[in-house]
């Protein structure tokens, strides 16, 4: 297949779509395509307008499809206007029949989104990924094919090296770009989950992550706890027998603290008491 640009869109890939013959399908008989790259299919608002509009319309631009079998046809391009149909209640859909490849399907299905801007960045990435290992891609090839350039390409596939938490975090939208391409500084995965928990857990914007994460990378903060010192927690436990109330451990700036708790004030005050008998033995 020669490889277009994006251009003005699928005429400018398939240039005779326009003049081909338009067939009526039974609605049942269309699959839809494994070739698909949007994964999350929303109901929103949009969609249940454009419900309404072919309840009320019809279906004006057909739905794409190629051949499967004898009755059986594959959705390629608008399949989004196929479950709005669906939803709708029609029996049958305008559609256009073509003979496609594999690696047709994909690179069309991949445009329609693109240009209606369906896909959220981690199935952008994931439908490049698919035109490198299924059918050969360079990135060079994807950027001059969806009009984009080779760095945008290059930036979302490096999406795909994060921890499956975190694409899947993108895939929700409990993350942006914004803060995936603040993680991917980050070189070890045990850091950048760290990182993503503070994220969520505190709201932070892109530009709180990034200072985090530079603060990570200086070494200004640790993700850890620090590991107390043995002897120090042996010790707190043998206050904590001695005085008879839990008795913390902590270390800060090279000094050591020893904290009693009290959930009573009798106790605290009993606690005086013992000391001060000790103190004037």
């Amino acid at each position: 297949m020669k490889k277009k640009a994006l251009g003005k869109g699928l005429s400018e890939l398939i240039p005779e779509i326009e003049e081909s013959p338009i067939k009526y399908i039974p609605i049942d008989n269309i699959l839809y395509s494994p070739f698909q790259p949007r994964i999350q299919f929303k109901e929103d608002e949009d969609f249940e307008e454009l419900v309404k509009s072919i309840k009320e319309r019809g279906i004006l631009q057909p739905i794409l499809v190629r051949k499967k079998g004898e009755d059986l046809y594959e959705c390629v391009a608008g399949e989004r206007r196929l479950k709005a149909a669906k939803k709708a209640g029609l029996k049958e859909v305008p559609a256009v029949i073509k003979n496609f490849t594999d690696e047709e399907v994909l690179l069309i299905a991949l445009i329609e989104n693109l240009q209606r801007k369906n896909l959220n960045p981690l199935e952008e990435a994931l439908g490049y990924k698919n035109l490198i290992e299924k059918f050969g891609y360079t990135q060079e090839e994807i950027a001059e094919k969806v009009g984009k350039d080779r760095a945008t390409v290059a930036n979302l596939l490096r999406l795909l090296k994060l921890p499956s938490i975190i694409q899947e975090d993108l895939l929700e939208e409990r993350l942006t770009v914004g803060h995936a391409k603040a993680l991917l500084a980050l070189d070890e995965e045990e850091k950048q989950i760290y990182v993503r928990n503070l994220i969520l857990k505190k709201g932070l914007s892109v530009r709180e992550t990034e200072k985090l994460v530079g603060r990570l990378q200086k070494g200004e903060i640790s993700q850890k706890k620090k590991e107390l010192d043995p002897d120090l927690v042996s010790l707190s436990e043998e206050l904590s027998k001695i005085v008879g109330i839990p008795v913390q451990v902590v270390t800060k700036k090279k000094k050591t603290y020893f904290i009693f708790e009290f959930n009573e004030l009798e106790k605290a005050e009993n606690f005086i008491e013992k000391l001060k008998k000790v103190f004037t033995v």
